[in-house]
């Protein structure tokens, strides 16, 4: 599972602690976020596959359900149109993919402080009691991560992968999105379920641009009707 712009891989720990006694469960720190270094080699988002690739051979992880939020899903996409023969199925979380040119994308970097937090979820007042992000140091992290985000977009800004091929995107693929995301409006969900063969799209009411955070429940039990449908083929 791969986190957005700004965040860590605790943002999926709810999922980490639903899936752990089914699923091996990782959730990493990409490059420069969190515990991870920035690596010189990799200057864009559009690059950071290749490092997940060589990290997860390490691992000795060959073949896995791939997934991710925001950023993450734009690398989750990237990482399963370059290697299709690794991503065995993909779950996409509010990501961009495509370009609609009469649709825009908000960057959450652009949001005054007292906009931020409302830009990002439906009800912000109901976000402190359900974000895993609680102590000084995730702070620091955060803070820190949003500086990192804004130097993967540079001057791009919020845009699609330009070699994104999503005709090698044919794995079962579970997109997921928030109903009121006003950072990546649901129209780009609904194009990429017409755009990728194996797609289907699940909608949750008064969520917005975090349903792993915002609602635990229901993307834990969408993710897990989907693999039950689709199962694993060794």
């Amino acid at each position: 599972m791969l986190h957005g712009g700004g965040g860590t891989g605790k943002a999926f720990w709810a999922q980490l602690q639903y899936f752990a006694s089914s699923y091996r469960v990782i959730a990493p720190d990409m490059p420069g976020f969190g515990r991870s270094e920035w690596i010189d080699d990799i200057q864009s988002v559009d690059q950071i596959p290749y490092a997940l690739r060589n990290w997860l051979q390490i691992l000795e992880v060959p073949r896995f359900i791939l997934g991710g939020n925001s950023m993450g899903g734009r690398v989750a996409l990237s990482f399963a149109a370059r290697y299709p023969d690794m991503v065995s199925h993909l779950v996409i979380l509010d990501s961009v993919g495509l370009t609609l040119p009469d649709v825009p994308v908000v960057n959450p970097l652009t949001l005054p402080p007292s906009r931020f937090m409302s830009g990002l979820v439906c009800h912000p007042e109901d976000y402190r009691d359900l974000t895993p992000y609680r102590t000084l140091d995730d702070a620091r992290e955060l803070n820190h991560g949003r500086q990192v985000f804004a130097r993967y977009l540079g001057a791009q800004g919020i845009v699609p992968d330009p070699e994104l091929d999503l005709s090698r995107i044919i794995m079962p693929t579970l997109l997921v999105w928030g109903r009121e995301d006003r950072i990546i409006p649901l129209a780009y969900g609904k194009a990429l379920e017409k755009a990728l063969p194996q797609a289907e799209l699940v909608v949750f009411d008064e969520v917005g641009h975090l349903p792993h955070i915002e609602a635990p429940y229901l993307t834990n039990q969408s993710i897990r009707n989907f693999l039950d449908r689709h199962p694993l083929v060794s």
